[in-house]
């Protein structure tokens, strides 16, 4: 059975992981999410994980990563981690991914390592403002994993943007298609699916 591999990458809150989503509904396929791929610092305290930069490429365990990801596209089943935002560490328990036609792989690095990108068939850039991200975070990071208005916009503009421009934004130039994180979410994936190869259903 020949499979597909999709690429969303694109900044944080900028909508990939929706976009991801809605093409996961419409397709036969496996999401990989790539947040749930960041190293386990269980050595740490909790205080010294609050201040990893989790927004650098080397916070995420990219040879586990590579290594589902190649596994899933050959029809191998893989045990993936899970990650925590409450406590910056992940799950005691994996999760059981089953490999189908496509595999989606979506993350803010989704596009930042070549063996990665190498096997995947389409790289998709999802394209938000900044203020929109940031708000968009904040609401996030406030009601879902239990930080305050003042850690998320310390922490935006302390990692999260200028990680963005130094280490996602110049790879937007590798994408195959680019989709706007701020119109409605159909015309984004209407305009990915239509780049895929006309096998997939």
């Amino acid at each position: 059975m020949s499979r597909i591999a999709i690429a969303v990458a694109g900044a944080s809150c900028s909508g990939k992981t929706t976009l991801a989503q809605r093409l996961s509904e419409r397709l036969d396929a496996t999401l990989v999410r790539i947040d749930d791929y960041y190293r386990p610092f269980d050595h740490m305290t909790y205080e010294e994980r609050c201040e990893v930069n989790f927004d650098h490429p080397d916070s995420i365990d990219s040879p586990l990563l590579i290594e589902h990801v190649r596994a899933l596209l050959a029809g191998q089943p893989v045990d993936a981690p899970r990650y925590d935002f409450t406590r910056h560490a992940r799950f005691p328990t994996s999760e059981r991914v089953e490999p189908r036609s496509v595999v989606i792989v979506e993350g803010l690095f989704a596009l930042c390592y070549p063996e990665l990108t190498d096997v995947c068939d389409v790289r998709a850039f999802v394209d938000a403002p900044e203020q929109v991200c940031l708000d968009r975070r904040v609401y996030r990071d406030v009601h879902e994993r239990g930080r305050t208005p003042g850690e998320v916009i310390g922490r935006f503009h302390g990692h999260v943007a200028p990680m963005y421009r130094q280490h996602v934004l110049p790879r937007r130039a590798q994408a195959t298609v680019v989709v706007s994180g701020v119109e409605p979410i159909d015309l984004g994936a209407r305009a990915l699916l239509e780049t895929l190869p006309v096998a997939v259903p």
